[in-house]
């Protein structure tokens, strides 16, 4: 019996098999194309980058912006990270690894051969569906050189949300609300991406290309630029991951479980901190019964993507405003997988305190489940 099976490898997947691997387990790791590059932009905090090296940073925002009703530093450095570099970081030495695309019962199966199965292969391992109910992150984005993308940061050095509502030709769109994300990727050149934090049903892409065209443009950007650019991305991300039970006899890791941010759609720094704390337990012989519950702090989470689902665009710029004020240590507290509740519950507090008493009142029928009203 081999002592540990990853199925997928992605982040989540490929740092489990290697810090396994690291502790002296027998790994046997599943993926599609295991040798393939990741290819989507993933962004951490400079504080959680631990102890990889520098080299799996591909570029640096010193300080981040925020922009609502007014103007917010977040003194924070952001990285963007070098996939390749990354990947090379979690060796997967000694890790056997098999080509393949596995179901629900082939991953199950898998306990006839390890110890301990783990499902790594994502939100939806059956491939993204165009019909997917579920709340869903959805973005748009061009990679262009930075002297072109330049007008649109309007003197900022990188915007990590820009929720002013320059997308809509209408001076009070009503709309689900949509921010731009502009950060810097290495090589001198910049992604300016147009997201739609979260909605259900999600807000089309070819929605977010039409926002994200009209926001440059009305911002200076040269169109041959944003018409030709030297990249595209295209994001769709499940913001309650799975949202399924594992297979039966299986442990999920990732977004195969809980392991997404259920406001901020983030997971790679959490998978990346918790694959060596779990890969010790595993070789101790002490396998969780989920890697990440549902508790306290997660379902306070729910309640802030239940606020998102519902909230009007100005009640929206109203919140993330309210997010803008708080302290350093309070918005690390609300972005960071590992907040206890009690971190959580005082960073939703202050940003509540700090919204118009009009906008407090949408946001406690938006949490209750009110719908937003719409165009």
């Amino acid at each position: 019996m081999t002592d540990v099976a990853v199925v997928g490898l992605g982040p989540a997947g490929r740092a489990l098999a290697s810090r396994c691997a690291a502790h002296g387990l027998s790994v046997l790791a599943v993926d599609p194309r295991p040798g393939a590059v990741w290819t989507p932009t993933y962004g951490i905090w400079a504080d959680e980058l631990g102890d990889l090296p520098a080299s799996v940073v591909r570029a640096r925002a010193a300080n981040p912006e925020l922009r609502s009703r007014g103007v917010h530093p977040l003194e924070r450095a952001y990285l963007v990270l070098d996939n390749a570099a990354l990947q090379a970081a979690l060796p997967l030495d000694g890790v056997e690894v098999r080509t393949g695309r596995l179901d629900d019962a082939q991953v199950a199966a898998l306990r006839d051969e390890a110890r301990v199965v783990v499902d790594a292969r994502g939100p939806r391992p059956g491939g993204l569906r165009a019909d997917d109910p579920a709340p869903m992150q959805t973005a748009y984005g061009v990679v262009v050189p930075a002297e072109a993308a330049a007008p649109a940061l309007q003197g900022a050095e990188s915007l990590l949300m820009d929720w002013r509502t320059d997308w809509s030709e209408h001076e009070h769109p009503t709309a689900t609300p949509s921010f731009l994300y502009a950060v810097p990727v290495g090589e001198g050149r910049m992604l300016l991406e147009e997201t739609c934090l979260a909605a259900a049903p999600e807000l089309p892409v070819a929605e977010l290309r039409t926002r994200l065209r009209r926001r440059l443009l009305a911002r200076g950007v040269d169109p041959a630029v944003v018409d030709d650019p030297l990249e595209r991305e295209v994001v769709r991300i499940p913001m309650r991951g799975r949202d399924a039970p594992p297979p039966p006899g299986v442990l999920a890791v990732g977004t195969a479980g809980r392991g997404g941010h259920r406001i901020t759609g983030y997971s790679v720094a959490h998978s990346l901190r918790r694959a060596d704390p779990l890969a010790q337990a595993l070789a101790q012989g002490d396998a969780p019964a989920d890697a990440d519950p549902m508790d306290a702090a997660e379902r306070l989470r729910e309640i802030g993507l239940r606020a998102l689902l519902r909230l009007s665009t100005p009640g929206t710029l109203e919140l993330f405003e309210g997010f803008g004020r708080l302290p350093a240590s309070r918005r690390r507290d609300l972005l960071s997988r590992r907040s206890g509740a009690g971190e959580v519950a005082r960073a939703m507090w202050g940003m509540f305190a700090a919204m118009p008493v009009a906008a407090q009142a949408e946001l406690v029928r938006a949490s209750a489940g009110v719908p937003r009203r719409r165009a």
